[in-house]
């Protein structure tokens, strides 16, 4: 009889690629790795930190930071382009609906992520939950 449960395609899930700037022949990412969003950059990540939350699992190896790394995500439903009003929210802050059909900066995480912001086009790549 076939096993019940296990790992399930991509295709049922959230991925992305990220790059993780600490990554090096002397310091690797494995495929399997846990890491976490990092504030360091767009799409920047890092290997978790002890008792860190489980938020991206590495599917392959890389060595060197300029490397996309593809990753499963966890925790967060989908990756949408949205338009910003005020200042530019900061990449890994929360944003919340400015009421005209936007997005703002809020200082309380709400489970949303910046991942990108392009100040000069007024728009922002969030994670949601």
């Amino acid at each position: 009889m076939a096993r019940v449960g296990g790992q399930v395609p991509d295709s049922y899930g959230l991925s992305l690629t990220v790059t993780v700037p600490a990554a090096s022949d002397a310091s690797p990412v494995e495929a399997g790795d846990i890491l976490n969003f990092t504030a360091t950059g767009p799409y920047h990540a890092a290997l978790a930190a002890d008792g860190g939350a489980v938020q991206l699992i590495a599917k392959h190896p890389v060595t060197d930071p300029l490397t996309p790394l593809g990753v499963w995500v966890l925790g967060f439903s989908r990756v949408q382009k949205m338009n910003f009003s005020g200042a530019a929210p900061a990449i890994g802050s929360s944003v919340v609906a400015d009421g005209a059909g936007g997005v703002r900066a809020d200082a309380t995480a709400n489970g949303s992520r910046v991942l990108y912001v392009d100040a000069a086009r007024g728009y922002v790549e969030v994670a949601l939950p």
